[in-house]
Order: structure tokens, then C-alpha cells, then sequence
């Protein structure tokens, strides 16, 4: 690292909790050797605005990187330092100087039915006393820093150092034990104002978060309004306004929602206040009373925060059949939320779906601004996945780079209990090995070289943790490859193209102007391959499969169909790039005459999420089905399932692969001829010529139980299963499949 490039500002040690010593900063010891630093020396700080602030630099006693500095948020508050700024720190000539006579003023507590009465003239006396004391304890001084809850006459009280030796400039003193402090009537309004320079600037912390750097500057923008320092608020233009100050976060379960809010509650508020099932009564009438006090006194210490996690717990969508306590929460948070207008305190939810939460609270004025906490791309996974192991969100890392590509709707929680999977994985393998090069992880991964070696493991990981959006409608995880189905190559390569190609070549795609297919229709006689091909296109693009059976959906009750293929977009979107595969779609898709009870409304809502109130950007839809005459052609028009690809019975060549494939796993005699064989199973669909593989061999082993003798399969036994397996594909299906293709071309 440069040393021109700064250091970025992380917080305080973890371990660390006293408060005399604020301006010591830590470095990594390498960094302190880099810069010709020691334990104790006094430096200059650089902040981002190009001023210069003293510090004291140490050696960090946790493992940090070489661009890392970690300053308390005393400090930070006092020189205007924002976590992960940067700031450039190199020696100054100036030594601490002994502070004669220090001169402080109270500092009142920020709620004022905690403040105590102001001192008078015998009081200031005998605190300075006490004070002489605490500054003697503190390792540094400087004028505008706090002495925190410093206790006397069984009181505790904060003071202000607002000069040293009848100096108000920022320089580093230490006190002796003839140093003198004098205590004067004036008292600043606040603690955190005081350490404010009487003004309260409010800054969401991304510290800690992976892949919502989007999400906090936004939020930031907005809180930045509520400022106390910000002096402009009325000046901006009404529509500008933040005038209820209602924001509503709304994403997937894992996604950081409770994170972010926890974030927003960090952001230097007089006050925080909550809403949620704890701190509102159950009983009928006193809720009301409750939200009415929270809101008051969020009003009374302003600038403040109001802050409702799980928002549809306590205020969820109303049936206009009931009137429960749930919609009553609704609308009295509605009127409160009206009361924010033109003040300083903030109101903010949380919710899955902005839908499920009370009508009334998605009003004018009420949470007007919605902001997605989405799923993580691969970017922000690769973040997540850094902070998760203590690694800077910023740095390189092959490994977590790779698997932050391949797991596709994966939400932070999914990340950590991937995490939690491979190290567990690691451990047993360390255990079996018992060998005393391998390392045991079960605490923490914070070793880069270590999560290189883990390459493995996170393979694995990967096979038993799925992607919470997905749990719901996730039916399996395809296992099949091009190189599991013999023949049917052309289709092979169709899909490819369709598939494929998008995701692992989409520089080449935007390159010749080639725009993505929204869908694709599989067709053919059963058992030719139709489901295998179709899983097998998802394994090799590594997409997120989710297989859905028309039967299956067209079971449910009038109504559910609809409900049910709504919501299967709907989680294809969010773990996008996927794959929606839709295996006996005639059941689903039939035409308004053929099709049964309800199929026109399944049909209507097909066609509305192929072509889209919402872009079907990411998704892939996949259908397969034996009856294609069946189909609603509305299905198939441009834009739509438009490209159709016949799976037909295989030819002689993929009859030979198919018959090579199953024979790699079966007892075989010499006398078996491939090529014969496949030319005596002509007409047979792939699953028959299986089918009549493990009847072969039944037969061998039915004559090995009888003469007590090892058999093998030879070509008596194929024979025998040859002439008991009818062919289940005549001329005539094979004829009305052709004339259904000539009748769309």
C-alpha cells in the first residue's frame, strides 16, 4: 500500500472501553514500521476536508490490514471522520504539551428528565476539585473534548474541555499534578451536541455491511435532511420534503432488512424509538395509547427515530371481513405518521411485501418512500461473504470471488450458513485425517491462505444449502449433464444457444446484437429425453432450477393455480438467473375448449408474466409437453415459448451412445454387438431401450438364481426383453407431431 493512499477508518478495537485515552489510533504493526511510527508517538491526521488533526498512534491489538486505522467514535465525532474514510497519518514535530490550567463547562444530559440542576458558584468549586483529577487520569487532552459521567458527591456529570492553558487550539496537552481546572457557568444543551460543535450531524454506518453501499447512501441522503446541522431543510423545494417522514424497506427474508435498521439506529439520534409487539399492549383500546406515547416522545426528543421491524406483525393487510387488532395498529400509525409533518423525527419500516402491510400506511404522506433491500448480486455476495470472514469488503479473494458467482439468489443469511456448512465440513475432514498440518476452523475463518485450501468443502456446502427464497418451490437439484443423454445433439446444441450462451458468453451476445429468449418449448413423444435435456441445460449453466408440474398446479383450488404460477415468478425473479421449468405444460396451458376448469385464467396468467407487468429479466422459462396440439397457441407467439424444438425417438447413432451409456454398469457377456442391437431397437424411445437394458439383465439374473451359476448378460437375454417390451410410439403419433410443426411454419 502507498502511503499517499491513506488509511480507511474502521471503530475502536473491540476490547477496548476507556474513554481517557480517545485520540490514541491503531495501526497494524507493520503499518507503524512503514511509516517509522512507535508505540506512543504523535502524529498528524489529514481528514478528507484537508485539515490537519493530532493523534496518538498505537499498535492495534487485533489483526487489521495494512490500510486499516481504528479511531474511537469520540474522535471520530470530534475531528468529523466518517467510517470508511479515508485519512492520511504521518509523524508531526510536535510534542504534547503540559497543561497549567484547563478550563471546562457542563454538558446537560441529552433527555432532559434525566438532566440534573445547573451548578452554582460553591458547586463549580468543589467539581473542579474532582475535576483535576479526571484530567489528570485521562493519557491526552484537547480542547473540545468530553469528560464523560465523571462522578462527585454521588452524582455523575459530563463536562467540556473548552480551553487549555487560555488556548482554544487543537493541540494535544498532558496533565501534571499542578495543573489547575476551572469550571465556568456556561452549560452546552447536549452530550451529543456537545460533541458536535452544538449542531447534531446524522451518518448511517456501512460499517459491517456487504452489498447495501446502495441502499445506506440513499438512506443517507434522506436522514442527512434531519440534521440539526443541516440548517436548509425548509428551504428545499416542498416536493422535496421528507413531510411525514415515512420510509418503508421491503425485501426478501435474509436479505439485511433488520440490519440495515439497526444501521439507521446507530446514526447519532437524540433518541431511537421502537414499535413492535413488545412495547405495544394486546389488550383492546391500549394500543392506541401506547403508539401515542411512543410518537410523543419521539417528537420531544428530536431529532429522532421511529423504527417498526416486521411491520405486517402488528399493522398487516386488512380483510374487509374482519375487523381485528391488526387493522385498528394500522390506522392509528397512519394518523401518527401524519403528525412527523415539518419536524425532525423520522419514521421508518420493515416488511417482506410492501402488500402485506395496512392500505392506509401506503398513503400520501404516510410511507411514501419504499426502498428494495434486494436479493444480492454477485458483486454484493462477494462482499457479504468478506465481512462474513473478517476479510476487507474491498480486497481480492479468488476463492470467495468463485463462490460469490455461483451462488445465484443467495441472501446474507444463506451466505452465512454456507459459511457455517464448509467449516463444518472442513473440521470433520481435519478430524479424519488426524493429521497435524490441517487446521481446525470451527470459530473463525480469517485465514485468506485457509479459505483457499476450502475449495472443497465450499463444494460440497453448495449441495446442501439451497437459497431461502427458493425452499418454497425448489424441488430438486439437477444433477444430469449433456454428457448423461445420448443422441438428440441438435437439441443439445439449440439449448446451448438459448440457454447457456447468455451466461457464460454475454459479451459475445451484446457484441452481434443477439437479445435474450424469454422461452422455449420442448415437444415430442414421452420418454424421449424431454425432462433430462431440460435439467441437464440448467446444470450447465449453473442456474437456479425450479421444476413445477402443470398437473400438480391445476389440482389446487379455483383460484390457487393463478396464485401459485404468480408466485413462482415471482421467486424465479428474485434468485435470478434462473430457470422455470414447466414439465407437462398442456396441463396448465390447454385451449379455452379442450382445457378444463379454470385453465383460461391460468392461460391469462401465463401470458401476463411472459410478457410482463414486471420485465422477466434473469428468468428462463423451459416447458416440455407430449401434447402440443393442446396447447393455447397464444403460449407460442413471437415473444413467448416462440422457439419449439421437436425431441424426437433417437436415431441409430444416439441409439448406440444410449446403449453405451447403460451398458458402462452391467455384466456383460462377449457376445453382445452394440451396433446390432441398436438397429433391432429402431422405433424404441430412449426410456424404452432402458427399459429393456434392466430387463436383460432381470432375465440374467433370474436364470443365475435357477442353475446357482454367475451369468452375464448376453444377447439371449436382450432377446427375451426385446420381444416383452411393446413399442409405445406409433407411426400415426410420430405423423400428427410432423403435421403440428408444418402447421405453425
Amino acid at each position: 500500500m502507498a502511503l499517499s493512499e491513506g488509511c480507511k477508518v474502521r471503530p475502536w478495537p473491540s476490547s477496548r472501553s476507556n474513554s481517557s485515552d480517545i485520540f490514541r489510533i491503531f495501526l497494524s504493526p507493520s503499518n507503524l514500521v512503514l511509516r517509522k511510527l512507535s508505540a506512543g508517538d504523535v502524529c498528524n491526521i489529514e481528514t478528507p476536508a484537508g485539515s490537519i488533526k493530532p493523534a496518538v498512534v498505537w499498535p492495534s491489538t487485533e489483526k487489521i490490514g495494512p490500510d486499516i486505522v481504528q479511531i474511537s467514535k469520540a474522535l471520530q465525532r470530534l475531528y468529523g471522520l466518517e467510517l470508511g474514510c479515508r485519512i492520511l497519518i504521518f509523524r508531526s514535530s510536535v510534542s504534547i504539551t503540559d497543561a497549567n490550567d484547563v478550563t471546562l463547562c457542563e454538558v446537560s444530559q441529552d433527555e432532559p428528565d434525566m438532566s440534573l440542576p445547573p451548578l452554582d458558584d460553591g458547586e463549580r468549586f468543589h467539581w473542579a476539585w474532582i475535576l483535576e483529577y479526571a484530567l489528570e487520569k485521562a493519557e491526552t487532552l484537547a480542547p473540545g473534548m468530553l469528560l464523560n459521567n465523571v462522578e462527585g458527591k454521588g452524582e455523575k456529570r459530563t463536562f467540556k474541555i473548552q480551553q487549555v492553558n487560555s488556548s482554544t487550539d487543537l493541540k494535544l496537552y498532558r496533565a501534571q499534578k499542578r495543573c489547575k481546572a476551572h469550571v465556568i457557568g456556561d452549560t452546552v444543551l447536549g452530550v451529543a451536541d456537545a460533541e458536535n460543535n452544538g449542531k447534531r450531524t446524522l451518518v448511517i454506518p456501512n460499517e459491517g455491511v456487504g452489498g447495501l453501499d446502495k441502499q445506506i447512501q440513499q438512506l443517507n441522503d434522506i436522514v442527512a435532511i434531519y440534521s440539526e446541522s443541516n440548517d436548509s431543510r425548509f428551504n428545499v423545494p416542498a416536493f422535496f420534503q421528507p413531510r411525514q417522514g415515512g420510509i418503508l424497506l421491503h425485501g426478501a427474508r435474509g436479505t439485511g432488512k433488520s440490519t440495515v435498521l439497526k444501521k439507521i439506529s446507530e446514526a447519532g439520534w437524540q433518541k431511537v424509538f421502537h414499535v413492535d409487539n413488545s412495547t405495544i399492549s394486546q389488550r383492546a383500546g391500549q394500543s392506541e395509547v401506547d403508539i401515542d406515547q411512543i410518537f410523543s416522545n419521539a417528537l420531544r426528543y428530536q431529532p429522532s427515530v421511529v423504527i417498526i421491524d416486521s411491520l405486517d406483525s402488528i399493522a398487516g393487510k386488512r380483510d374487509p371481513q374482519e375487523s381485528g387488532r391488526a387493522g385498528n395498529v394500522g390506522q392509528i400509525l397512519s394518523r401518527e405518521l401524519e403528525r412527523l409533518e415539518n419536524t425532525r423525527t423520522l419514521a421508518i419500516g420493515a416488511v417482506r411485501n410492501p402488500m402485506d402491510i395496512h392500505q392506509d400506511l401506503r398513503g400520501a404522506g404516510r410511507f411514501e418512500l419504499e426502498i428494495e433491500i434486494a436479493i444480492p448480486d454477485s458483486t454484493s455476495r462477494a462482499e457479504i461473504l468478506k465481512i462474513l470472514t473478517g476479510l476487507p469488503k474491498d480486497s481480492a479473494h479468488s476463492t470467495l470471488d468463485s463462490i460469490a458467482t455461483r451462488t445465484h439468489g443467495f441472501v446474507g443469511a444463506d451466505l452465512k450458513k454456507l459459511l457455517g456448512q464448509a467449516v463444518k465440513t472442513r473440521d470433520i475432514r481435519a478430524r479424519a485425517s488426524k493429521s497435524s498440518d490441517e487446521e481446525f476452523v470451527s470459530d473463525k475463518i480469517t485465514s485468506g491462505a485457509l479459505l483457499h485450501d476450502m475449495k472443497e468443502d465450499f463444494d460440497e456446502a453448495l449441495l446442501r444449502v439451497r437459497p431461502t427464497a427458493m425452499q418454497e418451490v425448489f424441488v430438486e437439484t439437477p444433477d444430469v449433464r449433456w454428457s448423461d443423454i445420448g443422441g438428440q445433439h441438435g437439441v443439445k446444441e439449440e439449448l446451448e444457444e438459448a440457454v447457456v450462451w447468455p451466461i457464460k458468453y454475454p459479451e459475445a451476445m451484446d457484441r452481434h446484437g443477439l437479445k435474450l429468449k424469454k422461452g422455449l418449448l420442448l415437444y415430442g413423444p414421452p420418454g424421449c429425453s424431454k425432462t433430462m435435456t431440460a435439467k441437464a441445460a440448467a446444470t450447465e449453466s449453473g442456474l437456479n432450477f425450479i421444476a413445477v408440474r402443470g398437473p400438480e398446479l391445476m389440482s389446487m383450488y379455483v383460484g390457487e393455480s393463478e396464485r401459485a404460477i404468480r408466485e413462482i415468478f415471482s421467486k424465479a425473479r428474485a434468485v435470478s438467473p434462473s430457470i422455470i421449468f414447466f414439465d407437462e405444460i398442456d396441463a396448465m396451458g390447454a385451449t379455452g375448449e379442450n382445457g378444463q376448469h379454470g385453465s383460461v385464467n391460468t392461460v391469462t396468467t401465463l401470458l401476463n408474466e411472459l410478457d410482463g407487468f414486471q420485465e422477466l429479466k434473469g428468468v428462463f422459462v423451459l416447458a416440455a409437453t407430449n401434447k402440443p396440439d393442446k396447447l393455447d397457441p397464444a403460449l407460442i407467439r413471437a415473444g413467448r415459448l416462440d422457439t419449439t424444438i421437436y425431441v424426437g425417438l433417437p436415431d441409430i447413432a444416439a441409439r448406440r451412445e444410449i446403449l453405451s451409456m447403460r451398458m458402462r454398469t452391467m455384466y456383460l457377456s462377449d457376445d453382445i454387438e452394440t451396433s446390432a442391437l441398436s438397429e433391432a431397437m429402431e422405433g424404441f424411445s430412449g426410456a424404452e431401450i432402458l427399459n429393456i437394458c434392466q430387463k436383460a439383465s432381470y432375465v440374467a439374473v433370474r436364470e443365475e438364481m435357477k442353475t446357482g451359476k454367475k451369468q452375464k448378460v448376453g444377447q439371449k437375454h436382450f432377446n427375451i426383453a426385446l420381444a416383452r417390451v411393446e413399442k409405445s410410439i406409433t407411426p400415426d403419433m410420430i405423423e400428427k407431431y410432423e403435421a403440428w410443426a408444418a402447421g405453425r411454419h
